[in-house]
């Protein structure tokens, strides 16, 4: 599901005050500022007051939030168990039988407007491919994308990304020139850890000493 305008569902709890809009009574009275009733676009109170928005109506309608994450929703009900992933302004919704989620889609679009996507198939560069057999999360694209960025399309694959038994030093060999460009290919590596969890370690090697690479 996607909410449209999302940050301008949230409540403003705090005094918040902005300048008069071009066209307004500025010229009568240049001195006088708005008071905001409503959370805008740019305020830094934003994202929060929208996951308070949702979440207080999540949990008014059955949901309880997770201990491991505060995005994360989950109702248990006679017919199964439903979850809910809130990321910005995407819904994630899924299940674990054949309970029936149109009605919570329907109960959504009632207090929030918002586009129902179907079936998910690209989340956060991560491709989902559902079956029968499962579902499969893949960062084939991320990782071509990648590759291409950081000049690597011509490099030779190899089944064993790193040698055995290898540790670094702090204080051994020569500095990295771009020390910016490798925290980013190893922020990226760490991106794709979340899929390719044969990578941790050799990501977690790489990760070491970034402050002098």
């Amino acid at each position: 599901m996607d909410v449209k305008n999302v940050f301008l569902h949230g409540d403003l709890h705090e005094e918040v005050y902005m300048e008069q809009p071009l066209g307004y009574v500025k010229q009568t009275h240049p001195n006088l500022v708005c008071r905001l009733k409503k959370v805008l676009y740019g305020l830094k109170q934003a994202p929060r007051a929208w996951l308070d928005k949702i979440g207080q109506y999540l949990v008014t309608s059955g949901f309880q939030t997770s201990n491991a994450d505060f995005s994360l929703y989950v109702k248990k009900t006679n017919r199964g168990t439903i979850v809910i992933v809130i990321y910005v302004d995407d819904l994630i919704i899924t299940r674990d039988s054949d309970v029936n989620i149109s009605d919570l889609k329907k109960l959504l679009k009632q207090k929030f407007e918002m586009r129902d996507l179907g079936k998910m198939h690209y989340f956060l560069s991560i491709e989902v491919i559902q079956s029968l057999k499962g579902i499969w999360l893949l960062r084939r694209q991320y990782a071509l994308n990648k590759l291409y960025e950081y000049e690597m399309m011509g490099c030779k694959p190899i089944s064993i990304p790193f040698k055995q038994n290898v540790k670094l030093s702090a204080d051994e060999g020569d500095l990295v020139e771009d020390t910016t460009m490798y925290k980013r290919i190893v922020g990226s590596l760490i991106y794709m850890t979340i899929t390719r969890l044969n990578l941790s370690y050799v990501v977690g090697v790489v990760n070491q000493f970034m402050q002098t690479p």
